[in-house]
């Protein structure tokens, strides 16, 4: 309708009127947009590279293990929240703590890995928590030997015993006597050498078990 319109203004205004009645015909009427999407031919698409894929960044090093032992202390402490240990002898002292110390053979400066608790010859070794013993024998240094697996990837050690009165596989109870206190192995009097660790390394006993009878 409005381009007929637009023809009768031009053919009564001439030349002129054309001009105006082809613009009211563009006005009322306008053509319709029609949006093309580029189509990319199949032979032409397969060799589009794809987007590259950013690198993994480099594990293993110093910034990368210092993430992972902050990133696994709140796990260290929840499990250690989960494992309540006992005192591994029913009397004694503290007569070493963990950490720097002299060597009482050299008198040179070493790290001791454990706590040491003194007593008498043959006093009850107890086991801090539930357990299987993994090790139950002689280990060079800590003369016999007891080992715990306690689960959740920490494990008691139990050194310098007279005997041991726990094998390997046997399922231990808290307070469970497992061993008598001795000086076997690298030891200058009767004492017991305790370690807890957790996934293979060494933890300060002090944080898990008490020191005083």
């Amino acid at each position: 309708m409005p381009a007929l319109l637009g023809s009768g203004v031009a053919a009564l205004l001439g030349a002129s009127g054309f001009g105006l009645g082809c613009l009211y015909a563009q006005l009322e009427d306008p053509a319709p947009v029609v949006s093309r999407v580029a189509q990319v031919p199949a032979w032409e698409a397969a060799t589009v590279p794809a987007a590259p894929v950013p690198a993994a960044p480099p594990m293993g090093g110093p910034e990368d293990s210092g993430l992972a032992e902050r990133a696994s202390k709140p796990v260290r402490q929840a499990s250690a929240a989960r494992l309540v240990m006992l005192r591994p002898v029913a009397g004694g002292w503290v007569s070493s703590h963990y950490g720097q110390r002299s060597d009482p053979f050299t008198g040179r400066p070493a790290v001791h890995r454990g706590l040491d608790f003194a007593g008498l010859d043959d006093s009850a070794i107890l086991a801090v928590a539930p357990g299987v013993v993994t090790w139950s024998g002689r280990q060079s240094g800590y003369g016999n030997l007891i080992e715990i697996d306690h689960g959740n990837g920490w494990v008691t050690r139990y050194g310098h015993n007279a005997f041991n009165l726990v094998m390997k596989g046997d399922y231990v109870k808290p307070g469970q006597t497992i061993g008598l206190m001795g000086s076997t192995g690298r030891a200058t009097g009767p004492h017991l050498h305790f370690e807890v660790l957790y996934r293979g390394r060494h933890q300060n006993p002090t944080r898990f078990v008490p020191q005083d009878a």
